[in-house]
């Protein structure tokens, strides 16, 4: 028949490149990459990252938060997952997002052997009428080959108090604990009115938010139960990270009694500033401050009193006094590793003079008094003093100093210089000391501190040096 339309040579040459086609098509098939070949195999299971995707405290007011989970197939074929949804569907307040594809649900999801799939989980928690934080969960279920399999959702939503427009306190305001208090840009306590901030409560601030004081703060945390001031975001990669919301700010006559705070992730932990003769005056006892993008507490022209209080981590200065001032450190840690910064200068600093750019924003005297204390950090030089002249004094007493500089003037009254003083684990921020540390009953009694950071008795006779007694 095919001779009928093409002439013999013709006809042979189509048959051949028929067969060459055919041929091809057979051999593209029989090809096919292993691991692009979808097995109907009932025991192709997925395995995942995590059997949980954990949401931490969601405020219901800020809206929503994503969690990622990675799901993957260990087979050498390829799966179809037939379906991936969230339990409640509708209802619930969970929701997926896989390859630009958004629901409660999705389908005919192709996973190459070998491979891994990003799923994207979003929890949206609407208020509530409680006040102590709610728990929330449901299932992320994955459907391949007639076989189901389930990753747990669960979220922790909170009702908040929030702060905005540029809060002002009213006078003798008290805030509690049954609410977190989340500030958007800032809460200013007024000359003249307290603040009160009770134990336990939780206080988050986003980005350049802060608080600022031109009355009186008062954090009244307990051991157990201490009055954290951190940022909003909580996932992850936010947790220890530094400079996400501006710090405490005290001016003027501004006065801070910070018992029992935890102070982190911070530009400045807390920031003083002196004006013309009216000083703030800030004393910490029992408290934290971590991970600050510039200085744990910097201090222009202001009063510090730190008593059983530890600053870690901070990219330039745990304790900067600038421009004179009266610094009292007694029993604290100052350790500034700072493993998340490249540092260059010592953690503890006092200058009768402060200037930028060669202004003089302001001079005077300081008086600094180091007791108990361990002065310690990454470089070989982590204390400072300016030029001393008028009426500025210094004394260290019976304190642990990384010092090359002031080996002569402090190498006496009890100090030691450069001997480690043998934290436990300053890495994971722990700086309780360990027992055959050198700190152990370095210190002399301090008449009204008979306890510690963590409310164990010092000794009465021979206390240890640091924040920290020895943990027997």
């Amino acid at each position: 028949m095919l001779q009928r339309f093409f002439p013999t040579g013709t006809c042979t040459a189509f048959l051949q490149s028929l067969a060459f086609l055919c041929l091809v098509g057979w051999w593209m098939s029989a090809c096919t990459p292993r691991e692009e070949e979808i097995t109907p195999d009932s025991g192709a299971l997925l395995r995942f990252e995590a059997d949980t995707v954990l949401f931490d405290t969601v405020f219901t007011q800020v809206g929503s938060i994503t969690k990622r989970l990675k799901v993957y197939n260990p087979n050498k074929n390829a799966v179809r997952i037939s379906e991936i949804k969230v339990g409640g569907l509708g209802s619930s307040p969970f929701q997926v997002f896989i390859n630009g594809m958004a629901g409660p649900q999705v389908e005919n999801v192709e996973l190459r052997g070998k491979d891994s799939l990003l799923v994207l989980v979003k929890a949206t928690i609407n208020p509530t009428t409680q006040e102590q934080p709610f728990l929330v969960n449901d299932s992320l279920l994955f459907l391949t080959n007639g076989n189901q399999q389930k990753v747990k959702l669960v979220a922790y939503g909170q009702n908040a108090q929030y702060y905005q427009r540029s809060y002002t306190t009213s006078p003798n305001e008290t805030w509690t604990a049954s609410k977190a208090h989340v500030i958007y840009d800032s809460v200013t306590v007024p000359a003249g009115q307290t603040l009160t901030i009770q134990k336990g409560t939780q206080v988050h601030l986003h980005s350049k938010a802060k608080i600022k004081v031109l009355g009186t703060l008062r954090v009244e945390g307990e051991h157990e139960k201490r009055v954290v001031f951190q940022q909003v975001r909580k996932e992850e990669q936010y947790r220890n990270a530094p400079g996400q919301w501006q710090g405490l700010e005290f001016v003027q006559s501004g006065q801070g009694e910070i018992s029992y705070a935890e102070i982190k992730n911070a530009v400045n932990g807390a920031y003083l500033k002196a004006e013309g003769n009216t000083v703030p005056q800030v004393t910490f006892q029992n408290s934290f401050l971590k991970n600050m993008l510039q200085t744990g507490v910097l201090s222009v022209g202001g009063n510090v009193r730190l008593e059983n209080s530890i600053i870690t981590n901070c990219a330039e200065y745990a304790l900067a006094g600038l421009g004179g001032g009266r610094y009292d450190v007694v029993f604290s840690t100052l350790a500034n590793y700072a493993y998340d910064f490249i540092r260059f200068s010592p953690s503890v600093v006092f200058e009768e003079r402060y200037q930028v750019e060669n202004k003089i924003i302001r001079q005077g005297n300081y008086q600094v008094n180091i007791l108990n204390s361990i002065v310690w950090g990454r470089h070989e030089e982590e204390l400072k003093f300016g030029e001393m002249t008028g009426s500025s004094g210094r004394t260290i007493r019976n304190s642990f100093l990384k010092t090359q500089a002031y080996r002569t003037e402090f190498g006496q009254n009890g100090n030691q210089l450069n001997v480690d003083p043998q934290f436990r684990d300053a890495p994971k921020f722990d700086f309780q000391i360990i027992k055959l540390s050198p700190a152990n009953a370095a210190g002399v009694p301090v008449p009204g501190i008979t306890l510690d950071y963590e409310n164990k008795p010092r000794d009465a006779q021979k206390p240890d040096a640091g924040a920290m007694e020895v943990d027997y």
